[in-house]
């Protein structure tokens, strides 16, 4: 097993076809095919199967994906790291943060990082909370920001309180509060199941004996964001964190829709390892963050 195959893997995984792989590498598609047969000859696992003339990943497959993408980000990082063993820095900072809204914090303080610690190196991933807990628990960033606690290997750090809030476009013919029992027939669009804003609706949901099985779900969507877009649009409704809500653009173009008795609080968290000793320059961004966060008008 080589990079190139685990590149080549990857590839076909998100693109789901071995031809246009072989033409975006300059490869014969027998040379492709080989590559993965010899691959799932070594890890004794089919990779891939095919369904309706497409192919997509096997469960062992979708196993060997995450493992995939975490071996290249380490490949990256460590290439990224000895390139800068020579430089007279002042160390290399790794945090990751899914995609909440706090992000727009997170690059005020990385710019603010940079002008304090002009030496150092930031290595900055983006994902959704599942893939960010998962590269801290296995050591690739020192830490995390994400919108739900998913893992006992990992101590959380409260940063920041919200609420999930249910939004649709301000034309759509619903009332301004209804009951959870009028929430069954809304057409709602939801969040992939690894987004934390989707394991925080679960969890409420779950308070009042309910589940998204209950629910009118007309879509699945990645991201918070996207999720919005989509009601913007004029489709469905969906529910997204409040902070996330432009008081300006927003209040013109979408309602916020109350929901008797349900309570969708939900908490931001810093994510770091359990037992893990942080590099001095990881404390300095934490103590950084923290100033920020409780600065006026953050």
């Amino acid at each position: 097993m080589n990079t190139k195959q685990l590149k080549l893997f990857l590839l076909i995984a998100d693109i789901k076809s071995f031809s246009k792989a072989a033409e975006l590498e300059a490869l014969t598609q027998p040379a492709v095919t080989q590559q993965i047969m010899r691959l799932e000859k070594e890890i004794d696992s089919q990779l891939f199967k095919r369904k309706h003339k497409r192919i997509e990943l096997t469960r062992k497959g979708k196993l060997f994906y995450r493992f995939a993408k975490n071996t290249m980000v380490m490949m990256d990082n460590l290439q990224k790291e000895i390139k800068l063993l020579d430089l007279n820095n002042e160390g290399i900072l790794k945090i990751g943060s899914s995609h909440i809204p706090v992000v727009g914090i997170l690059h005020k303080k990385i710019a603010r990082f940079n002008e304090l610690y002009p030496g150092s190196y930031v290595i900055y991933e983006f994902s959704d909370t599942a893939n960010i807990t998962n590269m801290l628990e296995n050591e690739l960033i020192d830490i995390g920001f994400v919108g739900a606690r998913i893992s006992d290997g990992l101590d959380y750090t409260k940063f920041l309180g919200d609420e999930l809030v249910l939004v649709t476009r301000r034309e759509y013919d619903i009332p301004s509060e209804i009951t959870l029992s009028d929430l069954k027939s809304v057409p709602l669009v939801i969040n992939q199941k690894e987004a934390g804003v989707r394991k925080s609706l679960e969890e409420k949901l779950g308070i009042n004996n309910m589940s998204l099985s209950d629910l009118n779900v007309v879509s699945e969507i990645g991201l918070p964001e996207a999720a919005l877009n989509v009601v913007r649009a004029g489709f469905g409704c969906a529910f997204i964190p409040s902070v996330m809500l432009d008081g300006g653009n927003d209040e013109n173009e979408v309602k916020v829709v109350k929901i008797k008795n349900f309570n969708a609080s939900r908490n931001y968290y810093i994510a770091v390892k359990k037992g893990a000793v942080l590099p001095e320059i990881a404390n300095h961004f934490l103590d950084l963050f923290t100033q920020i966060k409780n600065a006026p008008g953050v």
